[in-house]
């Protein structure tokens, strides 16, 4: 069977190249071999980030780091920014965790306001404050400077949790200038690689706060890591093969370099958003939260969805239908990690072509 070439937001493609870099042999997890493969690969993470903050990878889902940030950060109460589907997915692991918290309820499409998150923080019930940076799900990537400057300001001691699932590696994120706490993202978005391994980078204050918090299992208990972090090595063992494809990565990162990489996912961002307007359609995101490395388009256009689907998979390709209450509503366009402007504009013609096939009306 053919696979079809993936432009969904997640899992994104993967080439042959890179998994035949994860097709390594594999090597012991408590070897001096494998201290020098993850140094490696923590130095080459810290230049992505901007970063001296710990660098911790686990093999597992991001889903399982929203846990980790939660319980080795909160003792008062965590306030949840929730403006889409995995914003709202962490509130609810808060929930199953019996910690004390709250929301601030967005509407999809809209991003996280500075003066919401000042009016809530006003209380003095948290000591967390979380947030999606770039909801997967709606397209909309939120500001990170005005939150940083009101909690460097104002909200000191609160811990800031980031979920950067969807734009760690393709957006740039200068984690230390910023005073983001704990950044988190899994492999399978912009870092280009299969799903199953994620990355998280610790800072001294969540670290100093985990400290005093008891009750935080094993698992993911940031004390659990440290002295394996110290030796370049993981608690358990590893995904070696997503070592060896992280290792990849990062050299194909350092060859394109840093600036190139987010002006890339820029420029495929503008160049999408531009289609699909000459089509007609409209851009789910409130203007100025718009995503560099997926877009979330308004279905004005009334386009059949799913036959449009059909006809890609024909075709070779995968695309996104809408996520949840959005299916078929708005569809979204991942461009980040390994999709290069001869790829994206491939997918864009062939939709181009199919729409003109099916006689279509379209607004050029």
């Amino acid at each position: 069977m053919k696979y079809p070439k993936l432009f969904i937001p997640g899992p994104t493609h993967v080439p042959k190249d890179v998994l035949n870099a994860m097709a390594h042999p594999q090597i012991g997890h408590r070897t001096p071999e494998v201290s020098v493969l993850i140094e490696g690969i923590v130095t080459g993470i810290k230049k992505v980030l901007y970063t001296d903050n710990r660098i911790l990878l686990t093999s597992n889902p991001a889903t399982a780091l929203w846990e980790m940030g939660i319980i080795n950060s909160t003792s008062k109460g965590i306030l949840h920014a929730v403006n889409g589907a995995f914003s709202k997915k962490w509130a609810f692991v808060s929930d199953k965790c019996n910690y004390n918290n709250e929301v601030i309820d967005y509407q999809w499409g809209e991003g996280v306001k500075v003066e919401d998150v000042d009016r809530l923080l006003s209380t003095g019930k948290f000591d967390t404050f979380a947030m999606v940076h770039n909801e997967t799900s709606t397209g909309v990537m939120s500001s990170l400077e005005g939150i940083s400057d009101l909690l460097k300001n104002k909200y000191p001691d609160v811990i800031w949790l980031v979920d950067a699932v969807s734009s760690m590696a393709g957006i740039k994120i200068e984690v230390d200038n910023l005073g983001i706490d704990f950044l988190l993202s899994s492999t399978q978005k912009a870092w280009g690689l299969p799903a199953g391994f994620s990355i998280v980078s610790v800072s001294d204050k969540i670290f100093e706060k985990s400290k005093t918090i008891d009750s935080k299992g094993y698992y993911f208990d940031l004390m659990t890591y440290e002295k394996y972090y110290l030796k370049n090595q993981t608690p358990t063992t590893p995904s070696v093969s997503h070592l060896f494809g992280l290792q990849y990565i990062l050299d194909k990162i350092d060859k394109e370099g840093l600036d190139n990489r987010w002006d890339r996912h820029i420029k495929l961002a503008e160049h999408t958003r531009s289609w699909a307007k000459n089509h007609g359609q409209s851009l789910f995101p409130e203007a100025g939260c718009e995503s560099y490395t997926l877009t979330c388009i308004k279905n004005d256009q009334n386009w059949d969805i799913e036959a449009l689907n059909e006809k890609l998979l024909q075709r070779g390709f995968r695309m996104d239908r809408g996520y949840g209450n959005l299916r078929y509503k708005a569809f979204r366009i991942a461009h980040m990690g390994n999709i290069y402007f001869e790829d994206l504009n491939e997918y864009l013609n062939v939709i181009d072509e199919l729409l003109l096939e099916i006689k279509w009306n379209i607004k050029y």
